[in-house]
């Protein structure tokens, strides 16, 4: 619990000193269902905090690089840190480790015409969590971006 308060107040302090657009998004992926909040995705760097709410309570840090910036889709790799909350998939091991390491790359859809403010998002990353408790997971997503 004292990792998760840790990385909540990094949290806290890294979203009073981004200077950008806001974003908002639910993406449902294969490990855990994430709330997400970020800076403008549109950018070519940008950053995200998510916080899991499905099978756990965790909270993950992810900032990527935009290799493609188009007003209708945007494609991304990054780098992501994560720390799982007390009950990771449900199972309590005393030799493996709640931080993990991702790298997720994925595609920011932009489809409606009317407004680019609303995507959805198609994201996969592998994930590093030490102990062969490493896995793959996929999923999709919504996001909106207040401009």
């Amino acid at each position: 619990m004292k990792k998760l308060l840790f990385l909540a107040l990094i949290l806290l302090g890294y979203t009073s000193i981004a200077q950008a657009q806001v974003s908002v998004g639910m993406n449902f992926q294969t490990s855990d269902i994430f709330l997400t909040v970020g800076t403008d995705p549109d950018r070519e760097f940008f950053g995200e905090a998510r916080l899991g709410i499905d099978h756990e309570i965790g909270l993950e840090l992810m900032g990527a690089y935009n290799f493609v910036r188009k007003s209708e889709v945007n494609a991304y790799v990054g780098a992501g840190l994560g720390l799982f909350g007390d009950d990771h998939h449900n199972h309590h091991h005393d030799d493996h480790d709640d931080i993990y390491f991702a790298i997720p790359f994925g595609v920011l859809v932009k489809p409606f015409s009317s407004t680019r403010n609303l995507g959805i998002v198609v994201e996969a990353a592998p994930v590093f969590s030490g102990h062969d408790h490493n896995y793959f997971r996929g999923g999709v997503g919504i996001k909106y971006t207040f401009k």
